[in-house]
C-alpha cells in the first residue's frame, strides 16, 4: 500500500505521541490538529481517515470502540511491543492500558492450561480504570 502524504503522516504521529495515553476519533482527531500550534499545516479529515487505516494496518495505531458504542477511537502502540501482551481498556473514559508482559503472559498461560482456551496475546479486556471507578 502507498503512503499518503508522508509530511502529514508523521505529523500524525507526532501527534498522536503527544496524546498516546487517549484515544480519539478521526474527526476529534482532525480537529484537534487543525487546533494544535505544533502543527504548522493540519491535514483535513478525509488525509486522517487515509493515514489512520493505514497505521492500524502496519499495527502503529489501535482501533477499538468507544464504550458500549459503535464508534472506532484511535491510538497510538507501543509499535512492536503491542504484540507480546493484553491491552485493558476503560470503558469509560476510553483509555488504553498495557498490561505488563509478564502479566499477560501468565494470564493466557494460566487460561490455556486451566480452559484449554488459547487468547490472542494482542487482545483487549474491557474494564474501568481506577479514575473512573472512583467518580459517580
Amino acid at each position: 500500500m502507498a503512503k499518503y502524504n508522508t509530511v502529514q503522516r508523521g505529523e500524525l504521529l507526532e501527534f498522536m505521541g503527544r496524546h498516546k495515553s487517549s484515544a480519539f476519533t478521526v474527526k476529534e482527531i482532525a480537529d484537534m490538529m487543525k487546533t494544535d500550534s505544533e502543527i504548522p499545516k493540519p491535514p483535513g479529515e478525509s488525509t486522517v481517515y487515509r493515514l489512520i487505516k493505514e497505521l492500524v494496518e502496519s499495527g502503529e495505531v489501535k482501533r477499538t470502540v468507544r464504550g458500549n458504542s459503535r464508534t472506532f477511537v484511535y491510538q497510538l502502540t507501543d509499535g512492536e511491543n503491542c504484540h507480546h501482551h493484553l491491552h485493558m481498556k476503560c470503558i469509560s473514559c476510553g483509555k488504553l492500558y498495557h498490561m505488563d508482559d509478564e502479566a499477560s503472559r501468565a494470564l493466557v498461560d494460566r487460561i490455556l492450561q486451566e480452559d484449554s482456551f488459547e487468547i490472542d496475546s494482542s487482545a483487549v479486556l474491557p474494564g474501568k480504570c481506577g479514575g473512573c471507578r472512583g467518580s459517580k
